[in-house]
């Protein structure tokens, strides 16, 4: 007589097949949590690489009208408080103008009319002042300038301030508090 043998079965059991669909749900879910953190990362440096080329435009207007940013003028502000400057003069003295105080108007437009260096400085402020909040929402700036006594050198400094949703990569970071509303600040020092 003949012996059967078992023949060993084939295909996977129902344990086996439960694992590896496990395994690959947590791959997934953990896909899915990197697409959020690259989305969120993606808008920021969107954000950021915004603020600097404004600012960036800004001290590129300054450079463009030295006349008016190196020789120690009065600075002006737009009435709309986008922008607070606040200037130190030659002699020392600080004075420090805010939309409550400036003209209540726009500048003279110098877009299709001569103007003389202060006007082109108020009209290039008020546009970046105006324009700011437009591309980068819930934003303040702040540009200080002040002159060295001894040099006569003229120094500004462009600061924008915003809020950036930040997106926690892991639960550590979440527990600090990392998706939520986070203070940030652009600083850029110009010598016109």
């Amino acid at each position: 007589m003949r012996r059967s043998t078992p023949h060993p079965c084939n295909g996977f059991s129902l344990v086996e097949v439960m694992v590896a669909l496990i395994i690959i749900c947590v791959g997934l879910l953990g896909i899915a949590k990197l697409e959020a953190l690259m989305l969120s990362s993606t808008g920021t440096s969107r954000l950021r690489a915004l603020i600097a080329l404004q600012a960036e435009s800004l001290a590129d207007m300054m450079h463009a009208n030295r006349d008016y940013w190196d020789g120690g003028s009065i600075y002006w502000v737009p009435a709309n408080g986008v922008l607070a400057l606040t200037a130190t003069e030659t002699n020392g003295a600080t004075a420090t103008w805010t939309g409550t105080n400036a003209p209540g108007a726009a500048p003279t437009s110098c877009a299709n009319s001569i103007c003389n260096s202060e006007q082109l400085a108020q009209y290039d402020l008020y546009n970046w002042g105006s324009n700011l909040p437009n591309i980068v929402q819930n934003s303040t700036s702040t540009v200080g300038c002040s002159s060295d006594v001894g040099t006569g050198l003229v120094s500004c400094t462009i600061t924008v301030q915003w809020n950036e949703t930040t997106v926690a990569a892991n639960s550590q970071e979440a527990a600090a508090g990392g998706t939520a509303f986070q203070q940030q600040t652009y600083t850029l020092v110009v010598e016109p």
